[in-house]
């Protein structure tokens, strides 16, 4: 079964008005991947379709597509980080990957936010096929011999037994309205694999998100740089017991709020600082 094609077998079991942040979540846990390489059937997929639902049901509205910087100016109390957001993006839009991959994949300019879906699947088209990514234990005794880029085992390797992982490649992007992360799979050494490998090293650096990173390459949008960054992770679960007490929430706070708040110098560009029961950690 192709990607589309159980996409639209789990959409039509599904019904649900939420589908897209749904299968987009489905494609990050690789879920549709399982499947895909036959290591699960289309049922037990609806099954995690169905769960992930709940899930984002009983939370508040996904925020991490992140926001765009308006470009008529901040909203009050946003003058600070919306001028630094303008120039991080002016410092980004220099940034040697990003002028490269424009010149190669935009050759006719930028597009606009409206335009970024359109734009991917017509790039999507040119990519090709997706990819499906493979890693294995390879057995004890097994020499590694490289025939240029080729690898090749000796004594060969005809089956393996353990450590066998499938992964797909993913693009992160969000369109406007969007209170979430759209996602895709991409095919490997392709645009949309470029621009997805470009949006999490732009996010890593600049304090973006990947969504954010990859609508600002194609589009020249800047992101909206948010002051604090709070990340919650999911329930620790060990032999089926939820260890809620293990969790931590992690609050990644601008220099500038940090002074506010409280009270404290830092030569640091960042604060990151670790709520916990008993107190807090910096």
């Amino acid at each position: 079964m192709r990607e589309a094609d159980l996409e639209k077998y789990v959409r039509k079991a599904l019904r649900s008005r939420n589908f897209p942040a749904v299968w987009s979540m489905l494609l990050y846990g690789q879920y549709v991947e399982e499947v895909l390489v036959g290591g699960q059937d289309p049922e037990w997929l609806v099954e995690r379709a169905r769960e992930v639902r709940e899930i984002l049901a009983s939370r508040p509205a996904d925020r991490s597509a992140g926001a765009a910087s308006s470009a008529s100016g901040p909203d009050a109390g946003q003058e600070r980080m919306w001028a630094l957001s303008q120039l991080v993006a002016r410092h980004a839009a220099e940034d040697p990957d990003v002028v490269t991959f424009r010149a190669v994949y935009l050759p006719d300019g930028l597009v606009s936010w409206a335009e970024v879906e359109d734009w991917i699947d017509k790039q999507a088209d040119r990519d090709g096929e997706r990819t499906s990514d493979v890693s294995f234990t390879i057995p004890p005794g097994t020499a590694v011999e490289w025939d240029g880029p080729v690898p090749r085992f000796d004594p060969p390797i005809a089956a393996v037994a353990t450590g066998v992982h499938f992964s797909s490649r993913l693009l992160a992007y969000a369109l406007p309205g969007d209170g979430g992360v759209r996602r895709r799979t991409v095919a490997a050494n392709g645009g949309l694999n470029q621009l997805g490998r470009l949006g999490e090293n732009l996010a890593a650096s600049f304090s973006w998100q990947p969504a954010q990173a990859s609508v600002f390459v194609l589009t020249g949008i800047p992101p909206m740089i948010a002051a604090v960054k709070a990340a919650v992770p999911a329930v620790k679960v060990r032999y089926e017991f939820e260890l809620d007490w293990a969790r931590r929430i992690t609050l990644d706070v601008t220099r500038a709020r940090a002074r506010r708040r409280w009270r404290r110098r830092s030569s640091a560009p960042a604060m990151s600082t670790t709520m916990r029961a008993g107190g807090v950690r910096r």
